[in-house]
């Protein structure tokens, strides 16, 4: 949410993205305590296979769900620039919304990225491994975790001259509403 701009530009979601929100982290919360249930059974019995795919489906139908807030706030930003090309504004704000649509899209490239690697890439890797390499799976999954968070603290860091944080001058009085 805060990588594509929900707590900075977006001081509030519209109702559309609330029922996404919702939806997702019920299922999510579903889904993980369905894990844990599945998993003090047999592993070695034929029912918990199956429960077993079908939660890690619900989980990738959950990861890619979040994905679509990012589109739509991309296709926003292409949006405010075609407008912004439509007019004569200041080459300075169109710089900064070029910027904002650059990052947000990498943003979005990384998280695709990093759901096919700890969701599928991962998981067929395991599928692979021995009893006693099943580790490795964890390791993977932890690793690239660690390595996307990096990432994406790197590509979201403070910086000096943010368009989110600007200080005013002082002189003016304003009040911010949230509804």
């Amino acid at each position: 949410l805060i990588g594509s701009g929900w707590s900075l530009v977006k001081p509030f979601l519209n109702e559309r993205e609330k029922r996404i929100i919702w939806t997702v982290l019920v299922l999510q919360i579903i889904d993980n305590i369905a894990v844990i249930v599945l998993s003090q059974e047999t592993e070695g019995e034929r029912l918990y296979e199956d429960w077993s795919a079908v939660l890690h489906f619900v989980d990738i139908l959950c990861c890619c769900a979040v994905l679509v807030p990012i589109v739509w706030q991309i296709n926003s930003f292409e949006t405010t620039i075609e407008a912004e090309e439509g007019q004569a504004t200041k080459n300075d704000e169109q710089a900064k919304t070029v910027q904002k649509l650059k990052q947000f899209r990498s943003f979005y490239l990384l998280v695709v990225v990093y759901i096919y690697f700890t969701r599928i890439a991962v998981y067929l890797f395991a599928t692979c491994l021995g009893y006693r390499q099943t580790w490795l799976r964890y390791l993977f999954c932890e690793l690239g975790t660690l390595l996307f968070y990096c990432i994406v603290g790197f590509l979201f860091r403070p910086v000096s001259d943010n368009p989110y944080l600007k200080v005013g001058n002082g002189n003016a009085d304003v009040e911010i509403e949230f509804a």
